[in-house]
C-alpha cells in the first residue's frame, strides 16, 4: 500500500490530468445521453388489434379473435392472452414470461399471427410494448373554415414528409374524418327502370377504371408502354356510360350521372377530432423512434414546424398541443437542482465539521469526478437519462461525499508538527482507512445487485436505478482509491497554523460515558430494538400502500364512453362540451379530444373517446386537484357517461405497458356470458356506493343495439340468401368501394350508396329490397329482431370474463381497498360457476412488495456472510445486521410522519440505508481489528470512539444531501420524494444503530467480559 501511495504522490499532475480528461469525458457522455421520463424498456407483452368496419360481435369473435387467441396461446412462454371482442374490433393482449427476450417473442408471434387467413379489409396492427409507441408530441392543423378531410392533402404531402425526415422520428399518425372521397348515390327507381343493380355498375367501373398495362410498342428507335384506362376525373365518372339490354335485347349506353348523384364528399364519420377554441382539428400524434433522445428530436421538431407554419395556406393553422420534452426537461432539472442544492448543503456540513476551507473543497472536488465517472460509464453502457437512473445517481451522492469525507477526515487526523515525518504519517493513516473502505464499498455495492434480477415492471424500471446506483458507488470508490488520497496528501502536506480538527472534548466524554453505560447494560439495546421493531410493526400496518408514487405531470387524459350505441357524432358533441367546461378552468392551457380511438389504439367504438387536457405551467393547484375538480364537474355535464377516468398521462402509459389499467381491477370469470356480464353489473353498483372508492368503471359494456335480419321462407322462395340481402342493405346504410380515381398523386375512393336511406326502424322495414328487377319489402323477405344490447366477448386464456376498474382515495391504500373488496365479493355469495380475482395496480404492487422483502432478507444474509469473512467473527456480523435491519422501522416511521405512502421506491430507500450503514459498522469494526487482533470490548469501544466524528459528519451530510428531494423541489422530484424520505428516517437512526446498539450488542454476544 506504501508503494502504491508513493506511486501517487510521484505522479499527482499525471493523476490530475486524467481527471481533468475524466471531466470532459463525462460532460461529452452527459450531452449525449438520451434523456426520458422512464427507462426505455421493452415490456414482455404484444399487443394485436384488427379493425375491419362494423363486422358483427359474433363474426369478429369466430373469424378473427379465436384464431388469434389460439394462435398467441400456443407460442412458447406465453403466460396469459386477454381479448376484447366488439363490432369490427378485436383486441388482443398477450403476456409472455419476463425471463424471454420481448423483441425475439414478439418476432415468434408475429410470424405465427401472418399464416392466419383474416377476413378481407382487416387492418392488422401488432406492437411490441415499449414507450416509443406512444406519441412524445402532439400538434394539430386547426381551422375554422377548412375541415379535417380538407386538410388531409396539406397534412399527407406537406407536413408529414418533412416531419418524417427529421432524424428521431419514428411514425406521425394522424386523427380526423379522413380523406375526401367521391360518393355515387344511385336512384332505386332508376335502377328498376333500367333493370340494373348496384353490384353490375360496381363491376363496370372497376373493369373500366384503369390504368391498365396493354403492352410495349417499338416505335422509330423508341420503345413506348401502352397503357389503357378510361376514367380520369369526375366528369368522366359523370359521362361514363353503361351498357343496359333493351327490350330487344341489345345493349344500348346509360351515363351515370342519369341514374346517380356524383359528388365530393367527406367519408363516414368513423372518427373525429376537436381542439378547443377552434371549429375543424387534424390531430397529429409523433412518435420517436426506439432509444431517441425525445429532447434533441422535439428541438428540431419546432424548427421544422416554424419554417411549415409560414407556408400554411389560409385559414389553417398549426398549434402545439403537448410535446413530453417540456416534462422530461422541467423533471430532469428538477432532480439536477436537487441534486446540486443537497451536495453544497452537504459541503457546508462537512467543511462545519472539518474546520478547513481546503478540506471541504476536497470533499466536494470528488464529486463531480466520480459523476463524470459514472456518466461515461452509463453511455458506454447504452443507458439514458432518466428518472431512474438520475435518481439512483442522487441515491448516491451521499456514498461519493462519504468516501471523500473518511479519506480527507483520516488523513487531517493527529498532523505531525515535522514537514518530514507529515507525509510519511498521512501515508501510514491512509493506508489503514483505504483496505476496509473498498471491502466497505463492495459490500454495499453487492446490496443492490439483486435489484437487477427483480421481476415484473418495477423490476424493469428498478434495473436502471440499481444499475445507476452499482456504477456510481464503483466510480466513486475508484476515484477515492486515486484522486481523494492525493487531495489528502496535499492538505496535509500544506502548513498551517489553524487546529485541523477542533474538537469538543465535552462531547466526546458525554459520548464515551454512555457509550459505555449501553455496553455494561447490553439488555437495554435489545429492549430498544424490541421497540423499534415494533414502532416498525405499527407503521407498517397504518401505511396506505402505492404502485408508485404520486406525481405532478401536468398533463391529463380523459377517456371516457357515452351511453351504448352512441354514434361518433353524438360521442363529438358531449366531447365538446366537457372540453368547453375544462377550458373555462384557469389551470388548463388547451385541450384536445378524439373521438373513435383509444390511447395508443387506432380504432376503437363510436362510443369511445380520449380527452387530452394540458395544464399551464404557472398553474396555482396541482394536477390531482385539477383532476377530482374536473371530473366532478363533467359528471355533472353528462351524468349518462358509462365511464370517465382521469389519469396522468405518463402513468397512464405506464399502466397499458404494464397490462394493468388501473389500481385495482375486478375479473369474474365463468362460462356464460351472459351470466357474467349480470354479475359484473350487480357487483358494480355495490362498489360504487362505497364512500372509499373515488371511481367505479363496469369495463364489460354492451357493443351496442343492433338489428338482425334472418331471411325466412319467402326469402329462399325468390333465391335470396343471406350474402344477397346483407349486400343491398349494405349499399343504404354504409355503401361499396368501386375503386379510386387519382389526381396527382391524391386517391379519391369511390364509393357506390343507394338514395332515400331509411330514417327509421318502420322505414327500415318497409324498404325495398331489388332482386331480379323486382322491389320486395325487407320485412316480408327477413324476420328483423332488435337487441337492445349485444355484450362485448372478453376472454382471458379463452376463457369468458368480465372486469370492473376501482380506483380508491390514495389515503385508503391499495391493500386496504384489495381487502374490502374482497369481502364485498364474498358477501354477495356468487354462483358456484363463477370465480374472482382482483388485479391492477394492486397486483403490481404485491408482487413487487413480495420481491423487494425477499431483495432484503437476501441482502441481509449476503451482508451477514460478508461480515463473517470481513470481520473473521460471525458474532460481529449477527450485530451488524441487527443493527442494520433496526433502521427499517424508522424509514417507515419517517413515511407515516410525512404522510407519504408505502410504495416500492421507499423500500429502495431502506435498501439504501443498509448500504450506507454498512459502510460504518464496517469501518468500526474494521477499526478494531486494527486496535487489536482479536475484538475485544476495549478496541470496540476505542473503534466506535475513534469513528465518532466520521460517523456523524457523513450521517449528517447524508441527511442534509437528501433533504432537497424530501421536501420536494419542483415537480420533477415527487417520483423520489419516498425513496429520500425513507432514507432520512433510517439515517437518523442509522448513526445510533452504529455508535451505540451495535457496540451494545456486542458486549452482549462477547464471551470476554468488559474490564473497566
Amino acid at each position: 500500500m506504501n508503494k502504491y501511495l508513493n506511486f501517487l504522490w510521484s505522479n499527482k499532475t499525471t493523476v490530475f490530468l486524467c481527471g481533468i480528461l475524466i471531466i470532459f469525458g463525462g460532460i461529452f457522455s452527459l450531452f449525449r445521453l438520451p434523456e426520458s421520463i422512464f427507462p426505455n424498456v421493452n415490456f414482455p407483452k404484444v399487443s394485436i388489434l384488427v379493425h375491419n368496419q362494423y363486422l358483427p360481435v359474433k363474426y369478429m369473435l369466430v373469424s378473427v379473435t379465436r384464431p388469434l387467441e389460439e394462435a398467441a396461446r400456443t407460442e412458447p412462454n406465453v403466460i396469459l392472452v386477454r381479448s376484447q371482442t366488439g363490432n369490427g374490433l378485436s383486441k388482443i393482449h398477450v403476456y409472455f414470461n419476463s425471463n424471454v427476450n420481448p423483441k425475439t417473442a414478439y418476432l415468434m408471434l408475429q410470424a405465427r399471427i401472418a399464416k392466419i387467413n383474416l377476413p378481407p379489409d382487416s387492418n392488422v396492427s401488432i406492437r411490441l410494448m415499449e414507450p416509443n409507441i406512444y406519441p412524445f408530441a402532439e400538434y394539430a392543423l386547426v381551422s375554422n373554415k377548412i375541415d379535417s378531410s380538407n386538410m388531409m392533402s396539406y397534412y399527407y404531402f406537406q407536413v408529414k414528409p418533412t416531419v418524417l425526415g427529421i432524424n428521431g422520428v419514428y411514425k406521425v399518425e394522424e386523427t380526423s374524418r379522413g380523406w375526401p372521397e367521391i360518393n355515387i348515390a344511385i336512384d332505386p327507381q332508376k335502377l328498376l327502370q333500367y333493370k340494373i343493380s348496384p353490384q353490375e355498375i360496381i363491376h363496370y367501373l372497376i373493369l373500366n377504371q384503369g390504368p391498365f398495362f396493354s403492352g410495349v410498342m417499338n416505335y422509330f428507335n423508341q420503345q413506348l408502354n401502352l397503357s389503357t384506362t378510361s376514367i380520369d376525373n369526375i366528369k368522366d365518372l359523370s359521362n361514363f356510360t353503361i351498357p343496359i339490354k333493351s327490350r330487344n335485347s341489345e345493349f344500348i349506353p346509360l351515363t351515370l350521372d342519369k341514374i346517380a348523384d356524383i359528388k365530393i364528399q367527406n367519408p363516414p364519420l368513423i372518427k373525429e377530432a376537436k381542439v378547443s377554441g377552434y371549429k375543424h382539428a387534424l390531430i397529429m400524434d409523433i412518435l420517436s423512434q426506439n432509444k431517441a433522445n425525445e429532447v434533441k428530436v422535439s428541438k428540431e421538431l419546432q424548427k421544422v414546424f416554424e419554417t411549415i407554419k409560414d407556408r400554411l395556406p389560409s385559414g389553417i393553422k398549426l398549434i402545439k398541443i403537448y410535446d413530453l420534452s417540456d416534462l422530461i426537461k422541467s423533471n430532469l432539472n428538477d432532480v439536477w437542482i436537487a441534486l446540486i442544492l443537497g451536495s453544497i448543503i452537504a459541503l457546508i456540513v462537512v467543511m462545519l465539521f472539518i474546520g478547513r476551507i481546503d478540506g471541504a473543497l476536497s470533499v466536494f472536488i470528488v464529486v463531480p469526478l466520480s459523476l463524470s465517472l459514472t456518466f461515461i460509464a452509463l453511455y458506454l453502457m447504452g443507458f439514458g437519462l432518466n428518472i431512474m437512473t438520475l435518481g439512483g445517481i442522487c441515491a448516491s451522492i451521499g456514498a461519493m461525499i462519504d468516501h471523500a469525507i473518511v479519506i480527507i477526515e483520516r488523513g487531517l487526523q493527529n498532523i505531525e508538527s515535522n514537514a518530514k515525518k507529515r507525509l510519511s504519517g498521512v501515508f501510514k493513516r491512509l493506508k489503514d482507512i483505504l483496505l476496509p473502505m473498498s471491502l466497505a464499498t463492495i459490500t454495499s455495492t453487492v446490496v443492490f445487485i439483486p435489484l437487477i434480477f427483480l421481476p415484473g415492471t418495477l423490476g424493469l424500471l428498478f434495473k436502471h436505478m440499481a444499475i445507476a446506483i452499482i456504477i456510481a458507488l464503483i466510480a466513486s470508490q475508484l476515484i477515492a482509491l486515486t484522486f481523494t488520497p492525493i487531495l489528502s496528501m496535499m492538505i496535509v502536506y500544506r502548513k498551517t497554523n489553524k487546529k485541523i480538527i477542533p474538537k469538543n472534548r465535552k462531547l466526546y466524554f458525554m459520548f464515551s460515558h454512555s457509550l459505555i453505560f449501553f455496553m455494561r447494560r447490553p439488555w437495554i439495546s435489545i429492549i430498544i430494538i424490541l421497540l423499534v421493531a415494533a414502532t416498525g410493526y405499527v407503521c407498517f400496518k397504518n401505511l396506505p400502500t402505492a404502485f408508485l408514487p404520486k406525481w405532478d405531470e401536468g398533463l391529463i387524459s380523459v377517456p371516457f364512453r357515452t351511453p351504448v350505441g352512441s354514434s361518433v357524432e353524438t360521442t363529438t358533441k358531449i366531447g365538446e362540451l366537457l372540453m368547453n367546461e375544462a377550458s373555462k378552468n384557469p389551470n388548463v392551457d388547451k385541450v384536445s379530444l378524439m373521438v373513435g380511438r383509444g390511447f395508443g389504439n387506432s380504432f376503437s367504438t363510436p362510443n369511445k373517446a380520449i380527452m387530452m387536457i394540458v395544464l399551464k405551467k404557472d398553474r396555482k393547484e396541482s394536477t390531482q386537484k385539477v383532476m377530482l375538480e374536473l371530473d366532478k364537474k363533467f359528471k355533472t355535464i353528462a351524468p349518462n357517461l358509462i365511464s370517465l377516468n382521469s389519469s396522468q398521462i405518463m402513468v397512464n402509459r405506464l399502466g397499458d405497458l404494464s397490462g394493468s389499467h388501473a389500481p385495482l381491477e375486478v375479473f369474474l370469470f365463468g362460462s356464460d356470458p351472459d351470466k357474467l356480464f349480470k354479475g359484473g353489473q350487480k357487483l358494480y353498483k355495490i362498489l360504487a356506493k362505497n364512500k372509499d372508492f373515488e371511481s367505479v368503471t363496469y369495463k364489460s359494456p354492451s357493443a351496442g343495439p343492433e338489428i338482425e335480419f334472418n331471411p325466412n321462407y319467402f326469402a329462399t322462395v325468390n333465391n335470396i340468401n343471406s350474402k344477397n340481402l346483407a349486400d343491398t342493405i349494405k349499399l343504404y346504410f354504409w355503401g361499396e368501394n368501386a375503386g379510386f380515381l387519382l389526381k396527382g398523386e391524391q386517391l379519391f375512393p369511390i364509393r357506390i350508396t343507394l338514395k332515400d336511406k331509411p330514417q327509421t326502424i318502420q322505414e327500415l322495414k318497409s324498404l325495398n329490397i331489388i332482386h331480379n328487377d323486382m322491389p320486395m319489402a325487407l320485412n316480408m323477405l327477413s324476420n328483423i329482431n332488435i337487441k337492445n344490447s349485444v355484450p362485448y366477448i372478453t376472454h382471458q386464456n379463452l376463457v369468458p370474463y368480465s372486469y370492473i376498474w376501482v380506483k380508491p382515495y390514495s389515503h385508503i391504500g391499495l391493500t386496504k381497498a384489495a381487502n374490502d373488496i374482497d369481502n364485498i365479493v364474498k358477501r354477495m355469495n356468487l354462483p358456484h360457476d363463477i370465480s374472482y380475482s382482483i388485479g391492477g395496480y394492486y397486483k403490481q404492487q404485491t408482487k413487487s412488495f413480495q420481491n423487494m422483502y425477499l431483495i432484503l432478507t437476501i441482502a441481509l444474509f449476503i451482508l451477514l456472510i460478508l461480515f463473517g469473512f470481513q470481520f473473521s467473527s460471525q458474532k460481529c456480523a449477527i450485530v451488524a445486521i441487527i443493527a442494520i435491519s433496526s433502521t427499517a422501522s424508522f424509514s417507515l416511521l419517517s413515511l407515516l410522519i410525512a404522510r407519504l405512502n408505502l410504495d416500492s421506491t421507499a423500500f429502495l430507500g431502506i435498501l439504501l440505508v443498509f448500504a450506507i450503514v454498512v459502510n460504518n459498522i464496517i469501518l468500526i469494526f474494521s477499526r478494531s481489528k486494527q486496535l487489536s487482533k482479536t475484538h475485544t470490548h476495549k478496541s470496540v469501544a476505542l473503534a466506535v470512539r475513534s469513528r465518532l466524528r466520521p460517523i456523524i459528519m457523513t450521517m449528517s451530510a447524508d441527511i442534509v444531501g437528501f433533504l432537497p428531494l424530501a421536501i420536494g423541489i419542483g415537480k420533477g422530484t415527487d417520483l423520489l420524494k419516498p425513496l429520500a424520505t425513507a432514507t432520512i428516517g433510517g439515517l437518523i437512526f442509522g448513526a445510533f444503530a452504529s455508535l451505540i446498539i451495535a457496540p451494545s450488542l456486542f458486549s452482549l454476544f462477547s464471551i470476554v467480559k468488559y474490564k473497566k
